[in-house]
């Protein structure tokens, strides 16, 4: 089985090719306002002359502008070659390409003057949220403070000593491989805007997991 990834919603234009669980092929290009014209040559270059069996494409958060762009050309796409298209979100995606841990809180930069936060405890995902430095101070400043990862947020905690899990695997890359490794991971492609009503959370979820 061939899987296309495609990931703009991290300010970057990132495409991967994966086999069975194996790397083809993959690209990645900071960018921030070209994705749009990028993308289509990004896609060729990886896909060469394969025939792919499954679209993937990162739904969010991140980029708002990069969401839309990765959505809106991984349909187009998929619908064009008639693929099935299959969505996987920032947070999990990123939780999913980590080493297993009791405690991860996965951030995503916005850009703006708070951090996109999901809490993973015990590998139960707990609400997204957007946090203030203020809020993660008092979460990193706890006698068991969970461990994080993510993209972006290294500016945003500077000074506030934490422990960092990395990934061997980025942007598209991180798709197919957490694919690969747990199908169940993929939904619908619907995109998911931190910044909506409907999928934006009170700081009153916040943070704070019981222990048991």
């Amino acid at each position: 089985m061939k899987v296309l990834a495609i990931d703009t919603a991290g300010w970057t234009c990132s495409v991967a090719l994966w086999e069975d669980g194996h790397e083809l092929a993959f690209q990645e290009t900071p960018s921030e306002k070209d994705q749009a014209a990028l993308l289509p040559q990004l896609v060729k270059e990886v896909m060469g002359t394969h025939i792919v069996d499954l679209v993937l494409v990162n739904i969010g958060p991140g980029s708002f502008t990069g969401i839309r762009v990765g959505l809106a050309f991984a349909k187009g796409f998929s619908l064009g070659l008639n693929l099935p298209l299959k969505g996987i979100d920032s947070f999990h995606a990123i939780y999913q390409s980590l080493e297993s841990h009791d405690d991860v809180l996965v951030l995503i930069d916005s850009h703006r003057q708070d951090i996109f936060g999901q809490r993973f405890f015990q590998g139960v995902p707990q609400p997204p949220q957007t946090l203030e430095r203020e809020d993660l101070e008092k979460i990193l400043q706890t006698s068991s403070p969970p461990l994080i990862a993510g993209r972006g947020f290294h500016a945003f905690l500077q000074g506030i000593p934490f422990t960092e899990l990395t990934s061997p695997w980025q942007g598209a890359q991180r798709l197919a491989y957490v694919y690969f490794i747990n199908p169940s991971i993929a939904s619908d492609s619907s995109p998911f805007y931190m910044r909506e009503a409907d999928v934006t959370y009170s700081k009153r979820h916040v943070s704070q997991v019981p222990h048991p």
